[in-house]
């Protein structure tokens, strides 16, 4: 038996960097060919394998296989697809590897070869409708009906691109390999997020059947397969550093799924007009002109615009995205995040995830990581090993416990906020400055977009991980216009007519943001306590689609009051609705008709286990603490009460319009009051849309965890891992999302929370997701809590 080849003795016959180039080249362009799916009647074409020269070793292999049955032409492409056992199958100097490449590129755009485009929603609708059955594989015709006339799959190996304009050549390395495999469907279970995946099945065309004959051949002589994988893995780091805070392999799941087609035609634009021209070049490498940019780019389908804009480097991809976003080209809610929902795994060594929000894109592995990450920025920064360099962050964190500079560098770091503390660092000097927007990965274009240092500094940590507070602007606007609108009523008690024209110029600011709060308030209310989130849209809060959810459960047998669709309400319809709400809540009764189907229930239930279910009614109301539901019926019918009482709708009547009856002190103030207690209230509970987020997690030797969700304002909420509920559905814990704190679940700790959607691109593209067969209208977006 021949002894296996080790990297080291792989590395050392092929020393020459040119041919391990060559040898990579032809493994990558081997991985394509071998993963495509062709059809029963496909031939390899003559030229492709005059392309190839095999090694003495192939030549052996083939000699051995070939036959009437098995062509020379396929045995040839066998070899090629295997490349080495324990020698290498094929000639690296030898072989036209440049020949190859484009009879490849041949073969992709006539279609004789095919990928799945597995981004978008596509091939996803197309199983949806035409597939009968979840299945987890494919036969070859039900393959072939599901990519026809879908478009050629994106792939990346190496430079190379594979897509609609065949196989084209990237100025970035990426390794994003394709897949038989296919993220294809849900199924009916409304308890399970995972989106599975379905083998499709190539051909059993001549080149298959020669493939399975080599592999029998090569498991039976007497060698052993050497470390190939091992020395190609180098090779293609050489290319690809899996350390990379911004891994290249998670880009193309961002722009695929993340952008909706016309975003994606904005990003190719400003790509064609922001490249110098290096863009449009490979494009016309590809046989196209571009003239025009934009109206190029509306000629095409996503998959084409996803192709050319991979042919760019990461750093400018980038950098388009982010001055887009910032720039307002590209629009994204301020409690967005967009990142595949196709739940990707992570790429390079961190497992990072690329995501983009309101303040640009970021590679996201994990709260864990910010720390390390921050670290490594730090050691950026400063140079410990030059005495002035260290002299300075010495400097910088004096005052900071810790008996040596080391402990006092981490006490610094680890012991208050991490924004805080490198902020100060990051903003020491200029040259701090560019080091961080270069570490984090910000663009020249989109630095232009950063004026202020606030902006800039949020946006440098937010790509480090930390998620910064945010608070609600309406509710600060609110609270300092309420305190101005008291300073002014509290001046005298006989108002002239300045103090009248001071009062009603503050007093409309005041009461818009009380009406728009109310609105949020009443919409959230109703949302959360009405709808049934489990089995709907899952625990997921949408601004715009509650308007006409609220519209529906409020005016029913209602005469006397008015929702009007645009959802521009007044306050005496939401005054009303809080008396109606909590009249709605209070005749929900738990019996046969509000109780969910036990067909419904979670599957993993089916069976004794540890864990107990909470959404065991249709409407969450009903599934609350009795207590808890006692509380919250009161507050909301307290709070129609108080707005009463308060004459806050009469008192803004008269403000809002020139009468001659100007509000009493007494009355101006208890408007006032009556609005800030009643709001106060209501965000105390949690029925205020207050952005909450992961504060705290402490671990203990068990495993046992104690998560800690708070807002910018100090509204806290813990939680204990690992639960005995079985909380599918309900938002991670590292999601931004509202905590409805005073909705306590019957028999637990647990409060109903809500991932917030808000209208965008984003959310049109991935609208009715996830669609299951079997299960009727029901829909769910659902993620196990973390």
């Amino acid at each position: 038996m021949a002894n296996k080849l080790t990297r080291e003795q792989i590395q050392k016959t092929y020393s020459n960097p040119d041919t391990q180039e060559r040898i990579l080249r032809i493994d990558c362009l081997s991985v394509l060919l071998g993963s495509c799916i062709i059809s029963d009647s496909y031939e390899v074409p003559p030229r492709l394998a005059t392309a190839i020269k095999l090694s003495s070793e192939g030549s052996g292999l083939v000699s051995r296989v070939q036959s009437n049955a098995n062509p020379r032409n396929e045995c040839t492409l066998s070899a090629f697809l295997q490349v080495a056992w324990n020698e290498l199958l094929i000639d690296p100097e030898g072989t036209n590897v440049e020949a190859i490449e484009r009879v490849i590129s041949d073969e992709l755009r006539k279609e004789r070869i095919l990928f799945p485009y597995i981004y978008g929603r596509e091939l996803y609708e197309k199983a949806f409708v035409e597939l009968r059955d979840n299945n987890d594989t494919l036969t070859h015709k039900d393959t072939m009906t599901l990519l026809a006339n879908a478009p050629q799959g994106v792939f990346q190996m190496h430079d190379y691109v594979t897509g609609p304009w065949g196989l084209a050549r990237s100025r970035e390395f990426r390794y994003c390999p394709p897949s038989t495999w296919v993220p294809l469907y849900h199924c009916d279970d409304l308890s399970c997020d995972r989106l599975h995946n379905v083998l499709l099945e190539t051909g059993s065309s001549k080149i298959s059947k020669v493939r399975t004959k080599m592999r029998e051949v090569l498991s039976r002589q007497d060698s052993a397969e050497s470390e190939w994988d091992e020395f190609l893995r180098d090779r293609m780091a050489a290319h690809v550093n899996p350390f990379s805070w911004r891994h290249p392999a998670g880009i193309p799941s961002l722009i695929g799924d993340a952008f909706s087609v016309s975003e994606m035609r904005l990003i190719l634009n400003d790509l064609l007009n922001s490249t110098q021209g290096k863009l449009r070049s490979a494009i016309t490498a590809l046989g196209q002109e571009v003239k025009e940019a934009d109206k190029f780019a509306e000629s095409l389908n996503e998959a084409q615009m996803l192709q050319l804009i991979l042919l760019c480097r990461d750093e400018e991809v980038i950098d388009s995205l982010d001055s887009l976003i910032l720039s307002g080209g590209i629009v994204i809610p301020p409690a967005e995040v967009r990142k595949s929902p196709r739940n990707v795994r992570g790429t390079g060594y961190f497992d990072l995830v690329p995501e983009c929000a309101s303040r640009g894109v970021r590679f996201y592995g994990g709260a864990s990581l910010s720390l390390l990450r921050s670290r490594h920025l730090i050691s950026n920064l400063f140079d410990l090993v030059n005495p002035s360099q260290r002299e300075r962050l010495q400097w910088l964190i004096r005052g900071t416990d810790g008996s040596s500079f080391q402990e006092q560098l981490d006490q610094f770091v680890c012991g208050g906020p991490l924004d805080g503390a490198l902020g100060s660092l990051i903003f020491d000097s200029g040259s701090n400055l560019q080091a961080a927007e270069k570490f984090v990965g910000i663009g020249p274009r989109a630095r232009k977009n950063l004026a202020n240092e606030e902006s800039l500094r949020r946006a440098i940590t937010w790509r480090l991980g930390i998620d910064g507070p945010s608070e609600s602007d309406a509710l600060v606007d609110f609270r300092q216009y309420g305190a101005r609108l008291r300073e002014l009523a509290m001046r005298t008690h006989t108002y002239a007519s300045s103090d009248q024209a001071d009062i009603r110029a503050v007093a409309s600011n005041f009461f818009v943001k009380l009406e728009g709060l109310l609105q949020e308030y009443l919409k959230l209310a109703t949302w959360t306590l009405l709808r049934d989130h489990y089995a709907t849209s899952g625990f997921v809060y949408s601004p715009e689609e509650a308007i006409g959810f609220t519209i529906q459960e409020l005016s029913r047998d209602q005469s006397d009051v008015n929702f009007v669709a645009d959802g521009k309400w007044t306050l005496y319809p939401m005054v009303r609705g809080f008396d109606i709400l909590a009249d709605r809540l209070q005749v929900l009764k738990s019996d046969d008709e509000t109780q969910r189907s036990a067909e419904d229930y979670p599957k993993i239930l089916q069976y004794p286990s540890p864990y107990t279910f909470l959404f065991r009614h249709i409407y969450p109301y009903l599934d609350l603490d009795p207590a808890a539901r006692t509380r919250i019926a009161q507050m909301l019918a307290a709070a129609s009460r108080k707005l009463k009482s308060g004459k806050v709708d009469e008192v803004r009547n008269v403000l809002q319009h020139t009468n001659p009856k100007f509000p009493t002190q007494d009355e101006v103030l208890g408007a006032i009051n009556a609005a800030e207690t009643v709001l106060a209230e209501a965000e105390e509970a949690g029925f205020l849309p207050v952005v909450s987020r992961l504060r705290e997690s402490q671990t203990d030797s068990y495993g046992r965890r104690i998560l800690t969700l708070g807002t910018s304002n100090g509204k806290t909420l813990r939680l204990v891992r690992p639960s005995s509920y079985y909380l599918t559905g309900l938002p991670a814990t590292r999601q931004a999302q509202y905590v409805l704190r005073s909705a306590i679940y019957e028999n637990s700790s647990e409060v109903i929370r809500l991932s917030i959607r808000e209208d965008s691109e984003y959310t049109k593209r991935w609208s009715d997701y996830p669609r299951r067969r079997g299960s009727g209208s029901k829909s769910i977006s659902s993620h196990l809590d973390s």
